[in-house]
């Protein structure tokens, strides 16, 4: 209906005949429905062929799902035909010219050697010349002779109707701005597809119902507009920053400068005593993992992988499944998790679980039912939000402890994905410290990207500005750069503790468009990224992690097994590079990066690996977990997966590379000896979490 609301606008002029037809509007709109029905035919078609691949319905059921979507489409069209058909007036009602033309008859067919001409056509120009159109569905007429009717009549005619057309596109704009209200119901968490038509559909009104006022200078003005919001985005009165939930940004905004990276880089004090700290923690894990053969335990290191709602699945199920093979020994191994986006997602999901399962909260952890939560859809709501809220101003508020913030779709994220894990996740910051403390869970670090700079955030909820600084080196001179800070000090007064554990996680997956980039209270402003845009398995801060701790981890353990979890194969076929036209060729150095980022950082981080070798004395090894992704088999990265996606992501687990690794971890964790990390370790029965 928009598409033909904004084409009657444009166009109508061009067919002065239309004026002099009863319910010009509704003919208009039949003589213009081929576009629309060869739309809405393939795009049932693609519904019926997308559903059908997802093995989900029968084919009748199909047919019923796609029933009810025309019924709806039938229902709405029969709406707006009504409303035209009682608020529009056509030149009969407006003026009491009555249809008394013999000429206006049902077309015949006409069989001639000599094509037919319609007698009545108006013989001045018209910009789009046009001999019969359809006064029914399948019935057609001549165009009907308008000279005998005056010019300003006609004009008024189609001006009452863009009138009426400028009504109904503001009511129907009016009705999606209240859908905001309703964001929070279910019922209202439409596809995320449908809510891109919705965006488009409002751009498309709002472009018409400008050039129902304006005409020909509506390209002008949309310019126009365009160019002042571009300036006024600067402001707070466009530009609605988005916020970190439990952060105080009323209070002194902290120093976000060079000098204040410097003080935090350089504080011993703070390095000394946080490390300490983490050697009590470490000497309570080693406490956790003895034996009473008194071997010493190997340490686990988790790097989970960024890539979305598939990356947060992947991670949850394989480590689910791994720890369920090992009787719970992977997560009372595991140590320190680091990474970014989704897998952060899906690995603080089983942490959680795993630190009620200790408190006796329930029983059993490797139940399929978990995995189902983390495979859930995230980006309906977030999608929803963006339009009916997010492009053009958050009319509402949201209470997170003792501050409000706006309600805009990183609230959508944060409210979904508790829905999703039944709320489990929705705690601050410092409620993990205790438990982690006690080496109850393994810590968990977040890394998100400072656009400002580059540099790192650490988010975690214990002292780590080991991770921060750098080891002095007396054979060493040069003026360091430190490439991270740690945000529980330098936001101390901003109540970091207060952070919620949900915006942690986000922060950690700030993708533009899908989760906003967060500002935080500091002078100048700092803004967030993702966390992939650095480390995106976390293996840098694991490495940093290592080599503080070195010498406790060569004292009191067999070595570290560092898990990771990826999101596609570490080596894929090298490109044969095609040949490329001038875009392409133009915009390649660009495309290059980005699609090589990823193993960009694997051949630099398997530089770090090699050189680990020459300050750390005990065995490592490091064990992936490979999704099946490729180029032909490909996994959407998105915060949402379709059934097809998702089955494909936990058959991953059956891949030979990682039924050995299974079999290795099984083989290092499980044995009564020592571990020998250089061993390959025998085959044993396979046990299965049903997915």
């Amino acid at each position: 209906m928009a598409f033909h609301i904004s084409s009657y606008i444009l166009n109508c002029y061009r067919f002065p005949f239309v004026a002099t037809l009863a319910n010009p509007f509704i003919r208009y709109c039949i003589n213009n429905s081929i576009i629309p029905l060869v739309f809405v035919g393939t795009y049932m078609y693609a519904i019926y062929q997308f559903l059908l691949g997802e093995h989900l319905y029968q084919i009748n059921q199909i047919i019923y799902l796609e029933s009810g979507f025309a019924a709806g489409v039938i229902a709405f069209i029969l709406f707006c035909t009504s409303y035209f058909f009682t608020i529009n007036k056509d030149i009969y009602r407006m003026f009491g010219v009555k249809e008394d033309d013999p000429n206006n008859k049902p077309l015949r067919t006409y069989h001639s050697k000599h094509s037919w001409k319609n007698p009545n056509l108006v013989t001045e120009s018209r910009d789009w010349y046009v001999e019969t159109y359809l006064i029914y569905p399948f019935i057609n007429r001549l165009v009907r002779p308008i000279r005998h009717y005056k010019k300003d009549m006609l004009i008024r005619v189609f001006r009452q109707n863009n009138r009426n057309a400028f009504m109904f596109i503001m009511l129907a704009m009016l009705s999606l701005f209240s859908l905001s209200y309703l964001q929070d119901i279910p019922l209202f968490n439409i596809p995320a597809a449908s809510s891109l038509f919705l965006l488009f559909t409002m751009l498309l009104m709002l472009s018409s119902a400008m050039y129902t006022w304006i005409r020909g200078w509506s390209l002008l003005f949309i310019i126009g507009v365009c160019v002042v919001i571009n300036f006024a985005y600067k402001s707070d009165l466009f530009n609605h920053n988005n916020k970190a939930y439990g952060l105080n940004y009323e209070t002194a905004k902290a120093e976000y400068k060079n000098a204040k990276i410097d003080q935090l880089g350089t504080d011993s004090t703070n390095y000394q005593t946080d490390v300490r700290h983490t050697i009590e923690i470490l000497n309570k894990w080693r406490l956790k993992n003895s034996t009473t053969n008194c071997t010493k335990p190997p340490m686990v290191l988790i790097n989970a992988p960024g890539g979305g709602l598939r990356a947060s699945l992947w991670t949850f199920y394989s480590l689910q499944y791994i720890d369920s093979l090992l009787n719970g020994q992977l997560l009372k191994h595991t140590e320190l998790i680091t990474g970014s986006s989704g897998g952060m997602v899906g690995a603080a999901y089983l942490r959680e679980l795993y630190l009620r399962q200790q408190h006796g909260t329930f029983n059993e952890l490797h139940t399929s039912s978990y995995a189902n939560n983390m495979g859930k859809d995230i980006l309906n709501p977030i999608a929803f939000s963006l339009v009916v809220n997010d492009f053009f101003f958050p009319l509402q508020k949201v209470a997170k402890g003792h501050f409000t913030y706006n309600k805009d779709r990183a609230f959508a994220f944060e409210w979904k994905l508790n829905q999703n894990t039944n709320g489990i996740l929705d705690k601050t910051l410092h409620e993990y410290q205790a438990p982690e403390n006690d080496a109850t869970i393994p810590l968990m670090v977040f890394s998100p990207t400072i656009a400002n700079d580059g540099r790192k955030l650490l988010v975690a909820s214990q002292p780590i500005s080991y991770l921060c600084q750098n080891t002095y080196q007396a054979n060493l001179k040069l003026n360091p750069i430190y490439d991270a800070l740690e945000f529980n000090r330098l936001f101390e007064k901003q109540g970091a503790n207060n952070l919620r554990f949900t915006t942690a996680l986000r922060m950690s997956a700030s993708f533009p468009f899908v989760s906003p980039l967060i500002s935080l209270p500091s002078e100048p402003r700092m803004e967030l990224l993702d966390a992939g845009l650095r480390d995106n398995f976390g293996l840098e801060l694991s490495l940093k992690f290592m080599h503080t701790f070195r010498n406790w981890i060569t004292t009191n353990t067999s070595g570290v097994i560092i898990i990771q979890i990826r999101d596609k194969f570490k080596e894929s076929p090298v490109d044969d590079n095609p040949q490329r036209d001038m875009i392409g060729n133009a915009l390649m150095p660009l495309g290059i990066l980005y699609d090589n980022l990823f193993m960009i950082q694997d051949l630099n981080q398997n530089q770090l690996l090699q050189y680990a070798s020459l300050w750390f004395d005990q065995k490592v090894e490091i064990i992936d977990l490979v999704m099946n992704r490729n180029s032909t088999k490909n996994v959407s990265l998105s915060w949402h997966l379709t059934n097809k996606e998702k089955n494909q992501i936990l058959k991953s687990i059956d891949l030979p590379a990682n039924q050995q690794a299974v079999e290795r971890l099984k083989y290092l964790l499980l044995n009564n000896s020592s571990p020998n990390l250089n061993s390959i370790g025998k085959s044993q029965p396979k046990q299965r979490i049903l997915p």
